[in-house]
């Protein structure tokens, strides 16, 4: 499909941003937030925790729905249900009652906000190819980025004048102008005729695509990538204050100053992918995130001591991230050009589940210090690295660190 004309590019522009953004503002905005909840509704840490893992297991189930059924009946209407969807999901967690009925909203919320990266992801695929669709996902990714430097900074805002039900009244208000602004967005979906809609189909593509080495790799390295990043945002509102005595007031900034670095790797990602080749930009973040990674995990024992070098080094990892994310999940979809919907349901499905699953280990692992989420970090960057060096296969392997 051809881009649309210049006076809808912006309008266009800006909605993928908002589509994509779905999972950071459904995590990011709520976190101040998470003490003031658990302490109303009779939990505890780990509770408040569940919150984010089971958005997360809703996230990658709901875009095993709405990718294919994007392919099948269009990217418009289906995203349009699930935006709607994650309104109203986004009321129900401001009206819950107690931990049972939040984690219910909560993994419902996280299904509906599914169909904005999955068919996002897709409508970039369905208008641009190769190198050209990292580059348009990492610009989408790098403004998209805005959102997880300022989401905690208006979430203390919003709890200074309000209860926490706010936060998620607040996400209510953000799916509802996306609702409006998709209301004049283009069909970008392949006009060719929808093969017959069958689960056993969709399953089969699925497997399909999961065996395919190549898929698989970059699968790898972009999941783990991000999981480690969800590490992070699992355990940050608690190390902050116990590791580096930083109060709430002060958590917006301090995570702004740490989540930077992603904004700033994928603007470069955006200007460097066409010039150097999706692998190429996609390796050098891997090993940004593992040299990193390393670091942190060694002076993580005394890491009081090193507020800013830790914070410096945090914000490189997330730079190693901004390289990383659009190009694996472009180096995955554009495999299969005529299923951009169902690749990218498998891609961010399993991206979702993993990223669930580390952060449900790093909130259980927890113990007041650094060490335990510095070490789970670490790890992930090196299976991404893994990878990346199976997407390239057996014959390339020793070129990776040529």
């Amino acid at each position: 499909m051809k881009p649309p004309p210049q006076a809808g590019e912006l309008l266009t522009y800006t909605t993928l941003v908002g589509l994509v953004a779905y999972a950071a503002i459904g995590t990011d905005l709520y976190l101040p937030a998470i003490p003031y909840m658990i302490a109303d509704l009779a939990g505890n840490q780990a509770d408040g925790q569940l919150t984010l893992s089971v958005f997360m297991i809703g996230l990658a189930l709901g875009q095993l729905v709405f990718g294919p059924l994007s392919d099948h009946f269009g990217r418009l209407p289906v995203v349009r249900t699930g935006t709607l969807c994650f309104l109203v999901t986004s009321v129900l967690c401001a009206v819950a009652q107690s931990m049972e009925m939040m984690w219910a909203f909560r993994g419902l919320q996280g299904a509906a906000a599914a169909s904005g990266p999955v068919i996002a992801r897709a409508i970039v695929r369905d208008r641009y190819e190769g190198n050209r669709a990292a580059q348009v996902m990492s610009a989408l990714s790098g403004a998209m980025a805005v959102i997880p430097l300022v989401a905690p900074s208006i979430g203390v805002l919003v709890l200074r004048f309000f209860q926490w039900p706010a936060v998620f009244l607040a996400l209510a208000i953000f799916a509802l102008i996306i609702l409006t602004a998709l209301i004049r967005f283009p069909e970008t979906a392949p006009a060719h005729g929808a093969p017959k809609l069958t689960i056993r189909g969709v399953l089969t593509g699925f497997r399909e695509m999961l065996c395919n080495p190549t898929f698989l790799g970059y699968q790898l390295a972009g999941s783990f990538s991000f999981a480690a990043v969800f590490c992070y945002l699992s355990t940050v509102a608690y190390f902050l204050p116990d590791v580096f005595n930083i109060q709430t007031e002060q958590f917006g900034v301090a995570f702004a100053l740490t989540v930077l670095g992603f904004m700033t790797g994928s603007l470069i990602n955006a200007r460097v992918v066409v010039r150097f080749g999706l692998d190429a930009t996609l390796r050098t973040g891997l090993l940004i995130s593992l040299l990193t990674a390393a670091i942190i995990t060694i002076l993580a024992p005394s890491a009081e001591q090193f507020l800013a070098l830790m914070a410096g080094l945090s914000s490189l990892f997330f730079l190693g991230v901004g390289l990383t994310s659009a190009n694996a999940s472009m180096g995955a979809i554009s495999l299969y050009t005529e299923r951009a919907g169902a690749a990218s349901a498998v891609y961010g499905s399993t991206h979702a589940l993993i990223a669930a699953a580390i952060g449900a280990v790093a909130g259980t692992l927890y113990r007041g210090r650094l060490i335990e989420p510095a070490m789970i970090t670490l790890i992930c960057a090196i299976i991404a690295v893994g990878g990346f060096i199976l997407s390239r296969g057996t014959a390339k392997q020793s070129a990776f660190l040529q």
